[in-house]
This record gives C-alpha cells, structure tokens and sequence, in this order.
C-alpha cells in the first residue's frame, strides 16, 4: 500500500497496478477523456507537496449514492459503514451539500427544509480510475482502469461576467446585523456569504480542467453528474476540512481564516490581531468538535496559526489532529464535524441558525465538502468553489454557473472591508480560462 509520507494517509489498494509508460499530467489524462464520458477529477495541484500529491481520475458512470431528505440518512451511513477495507480507494467520489449538516442536529432541521436545487449529498462508486503520485511521478491503474488515447480539445467556451445576486447593499446589512448578534451575545463569529452568477456555453470541461491546472487548488476537484440535467462542480479549494487514515485512525483538520490580497505584504495578515482571532476561535471549535469522537488525550493542535500563498491571495491557516476512537466510524465522524466550523462560524450550531435567518438562498454544495470517502477519507472543505446547472453535456454545455464567497465575522469586523474581502475572493474565478478562455488547446508533446 501506499501512504502520503507526512500525514500517513493509506491510499492504494493492494492490487493497484502501476503504470510506467504513462507520462501525461493528471490535467492531460483529464482533458483527454472521452467526451461522451461523465469524468470525476480530485486533482491536487501548486500547493505544499505535503497536500498536493494524490490525483484520482474515474469515469461517473458507477452506481451513485444521493441523498435528497433526511429519510435517506440511514442508506448513507449504511453505504459508509459497510466499507471494510482501510485504503482510501475505492471509495466514494462526490459532495456533501452544507444544508446536510442539518440532518445531524435537530435545532437545525429547518435548513435541511429549505428549498435547494442540488441534493443533500451525491456520490459516484469509485472501483476504477487512475491514480497519480505527484512526489514519486508515477500512475496507477484500479480496477482495470486505463489511459486515454490522446485526441484534440474543443476550446470553444463563453462565459459571460460574474454578475452580483445580492448586492453590496444587502450584503453590508448582513454584515452589520451579524455584528448586532455578537454583540448581543448570541455567537463570536459568523461566516456570512453571498452569491454571483454568470451564463455559460461551449466547452465546459476543458475550460474548467484549464482553471483546475491554473490557478488551480491544493485539493481541486472536477464531477460530473449524469442525469437528466447537466450539473457540475469546479472547486479550487485550499482548505482541507477532514483527512482520516483508517488504518492508524488518525485525524487531521486544518481551518482556514484570515485573507489578503497576494499583492498585500503576508505580514499585515500575519499581525493583524482580528483575523488572528478569527482563526483561534474556529481551531478551538474543530477541536471541540473532533474532541466529540476522538480517544481522550490525542487531541493537539498541531499548527497554532501558519501563513499561506494560494493563487490572488495569502490565507491564514490552523491544524488539529486526533485518533478516532476504535469503535467509532467514518460517518460518526461526519456527523461529529460537518460541515466545516470556518463556514459557520461560533458556536456552530447558533451560528447556523443565524446564517439560515439572514441569508436569501441555501448553499448546496458550495460551503459543504468534496474529495472521497473509502476506508479513509480525504475531503476539502468547498470554498473557492463553482457549481453548473443546464443542458446538454460538458463538452456541449448551456447553462449557469453559480460561484459563492463567504467572510468572517467578529465584534470589531469592519463592514466596508469585509465587502471588500468578498469581492477580493472572486478574483480567482473572474481572471481563470473559465471566465477568461484562453486558446492553449493543443495536446501534450510527449505520451
């Protein structure tokens, strides 16, 4: 088997097979699958080679596990429970929407009821795909899965400009009305997020796969879900929300809080005492929260609060590790956790209830979690993330693409810059080949 040397995440399985004569890049591998095909892409790409190493690429076509109310609850903890082996692979490829996190304490069960375009949860069975070790470069091959035959890329994509669903004006009273809670004090902090949207036709695929390789995301995804609409996400995510190796049981989760612009000096995030606290008071929670089904005593907080660069912006980020308890599992732990405390804010669950009172429409996947959930577990938490609704296939897309960004609010938040940082964290979609297409269509020069 093989294991991320850092973290000690199983990965392969043990009759993966390896593959020598492949030398294409995970993007290549990607953007040459057959178009007819619905692809899954969890493809890790320009961050710490710690967290950038792994690229799983499956065809969509297995069996799927969709979750629409709370009623199917009990077929997703069966599905997560009756997985015996301890690799990441195979596994489940797919999203868990924020509204899930509802189904998982009762004081919540309004968000689940609110009316969403997207299920609760959907994933695809991955038992076939092909694997890329960034830190050895080497391929692997489950299930009998192969490369694809090179075969020219359609570049014909129009997205037209993000356009503000909500504007800054009810965003700023958001701001505001949050701060009134916090000072009232009903929360510390709140995650409040707004929505922009854009039309879209042409040649989604290759201009997201494009936008996955530049900017990029240190845990990126592309899914495709067959059906008879044409739905899709795009995430770009840097934060990892949870990693669990299910052979050592061990547990990582690393918050994220804190944003500049990449042109800012790192150190006026570095020593800004607000967004420090910010990201303090979310470790504390993701501790609290593992702390619920991890054995006592292996909790640490193992990075109090470090800087980043992603792609437009610097990030502060925190890391908390535990070991889950033996008779625990994958879905306790899910429902320990979910979703993410650096999208809702402190104390969750008040913070959740507020979210749902002030914001106009659900999240869906946006806020909630991609990546794959095997014998272990490796999932992002979906910020920088775009979801696409409408017809025909991805090669032959007509539809909408919905893009969401999301700011930390505290007692001395400031409401003008907080509207800034929302507009700063759209920079990344607004300047990638999906908004801006780019004519870099020719294949790799060597296979």
């Amino acid at each position: 088997m093989k294991h991320l040397s850092s973290t000690q995440i199983t990965v392969l399985p043990q009759d993966a097979l390896r593959l020598p004569d492949l030398h294409m890049t995970p993007f290549e591998v990607a953007k040459f699958w057959p178009k007819e095909d619905p692809i899954v892409a969890l493809i890790a790409g320009n961050g710490d080679e710690r967290w950038s190493r792994w690229s799983i690429i499956a065809p969509a076509n297995a069996k799927r596990l969709t979750i629409k109310t709370m009623d199917d609850l009990s077929i997703f903890k069966d599905s997560l429970d009756s997985i015996t082996h301890t690799s990441l692979l195979p596994g489940w490829i797919g999203y868990l929407a924020y509204e899930l996190g509802g189904c998982f304490e009762e004081q919540l069960e309004s968000i689940v009821k609110r009316e969403n375009d997207w299920p609760l949860a959907d994933f695809v069975w991955c038992d076939s795909c092909l694997v890329h070790d960034a830190e050895e470069n080497t391929w692997w091959s489950i299930g009998g899965c192969m490369a694809p035959d090179p075969s020219g890329l359609e570049c014909d994509l129009d997205c037209g400009a993000l356009a503000d669903e909500d504007g800054d004006l009810h965003f700023n009273q958001t701001v505001a009305r949050t701060k009134e809670y916090i000072h009232a004090g009903d929360i510390f902090q709140a995650n409040i997020t707004r929505r922009f949207s854009a039309d879209v036709s042409g040649d989604l695929r290759t201009g997201a796969l494009q936008t996955l390789e530049s900017p990029g995301g240190w845990f990126g995804a592309w899914i495709e879900f067959s059906g008879n609409d044409a739905r899709s996400i795009l995430s770009l995510s840097p934060e990892l929300f949870l990693q669990y190796d299910g052979s050592s049981r061990r547990v990582i989760s690393r918050p994220m809080k804190g944003t500049r612009p990449i042109l800012d000096a790192p150190e006026s995030l570095l020593n800004s005492e607000k967004d420090a606290a910010e990201l303090h008071m979310i470790v504390d929670l993701m501790r609290n929260d593992l702390g619920r089904v991890c054995e006592f005593g292996s909790m640490k907080v193992t990075e109090p609060r470090t800087i980043e660069k992603h792609p437009t912006v610097w990030q502060c980020t925190g890391e908390v590790q535990g070991t889950l308890r033996a008779e625990l599992t994958a879905y306790d732990l899910l429902a320990a956790t979910f979703p993410a405390g650096s999208i809702t804010g402190a104390p969750k669950i008040r913070a959740m209830q507020i979210i749902d009172a002030l914001e106009q429409t659900p999240r869906g996947p946006y806020c909630g979690s991609i990546g794959i959930i095997g014998g272990s577990m490796l999932l992002n938490v979906a910020i920088r993330t775009a979801t696409f609704q409408g017809t025909g296939t991805t090669s032959q897309f007509q539809g909408t693409l919905k893009y969401g960004t999301g700011c930390g609010i505290v007692a001395d938040s400031i409401v003008d810059e907080e509207c800034i940082e929302s507009h700063v964290k759209t920079t990344v979609f607004r300047t990638s080949p999906l908004c801006v297409p780019t004519s870099t269509c020719e294949g790799p020069s060597t296979f």
